[in-house]
């Protein structure tokens, strides 16, 4: 089953969501709702204490009759995450995470890395309007270009190794570490390129510019 998390981070271009939208079952945390207003593309629910959702996203929720979850301002996980759980209740297996990237690193990273946590569960992925951003452990990965020009492997763990194949620096059991990390700007010259990680985790991210 497809879902579809949209946050609060920076406001997405609309193509996303009509691309990701139309067939998904969707939750938006708080402010994300700023991307459904003026689009006929209506959320199952919203979730999140509501410090960030504008009149015309209230409007938006009240007129389409949109089943909210709040909870108080003052909580232990995010509003991303509460999201996150009625998707998993709702038995998706298949997630795209839109708007979880912006001008609140500390909120960008904290969704990075529900990423690593989803790994073992679901198929899950990060896409703004310029990025895609994958979780990569131990395994074999395929990516299509489709407009990007550029990608990279950030480390996470203290060493990952890993291959390439369609990249213009292709790399063999290349090691790199958190710093200096070397695995920064690649570029996809095919019109997919293959990873293999062969120990290590970290971030694949996929860049237009």
């Amino acid at each position: 089953m497809k879902g579809l998390l949209v946050s609060s981070g920076n406001k997405i271009n609309k193509e996303l969501l009509e691309k990701y939208g139309r067939d998904s079952f969707i939750v938006c945390a708080d402010g994300g709702i700023k991307n459904f207003v003026g689009t006929d593309i209506i959320p199952d629910a919203v979730v999140g204490d509501f410090d960030s959702i504008d009149k015309e996203g209230l409007k938006f929720i009240k007129d389409n009759k949109i089943a909210v979850e709040k909870y108080p301002s003052e909580k232990d996980f995010t509003d991303t995450e509460a999201a996150l759980n009625i998707l998993l209740e709702q038995g998706v297996d298949d997630l795209v995470i839109l708007s979880a990237t912006g001008t609140r690193m500390d909120h960008t990273l904290s969704n990075m890395l529900l990423l690593e946590g989803l790994y073992t569960k679901i198929k899950s992925v990060i896409i703004d309007d310029n990025n895609e951003i994958y979780y990569v452990k131990k395994g074999v990965y395929s990516y299509a270009k489709n407009g990007f020009k550029y990608i990279s492997v950030i480390p996470i763990s203290e060493e990952l190794e890993y291959s390439t194949k369609g990249l213009k620096y292709e790399t063999n059991h290349l090691i790199i570490k958190k710093y200096p990390i070397g695995g920064v700007s690649n570029e996809i010259l095919k019109d997919s390129c293959t990873i293999e990680v062969h120990r290590g985790e970290g971030f694949i991210i996929k860049s237009k510019d």
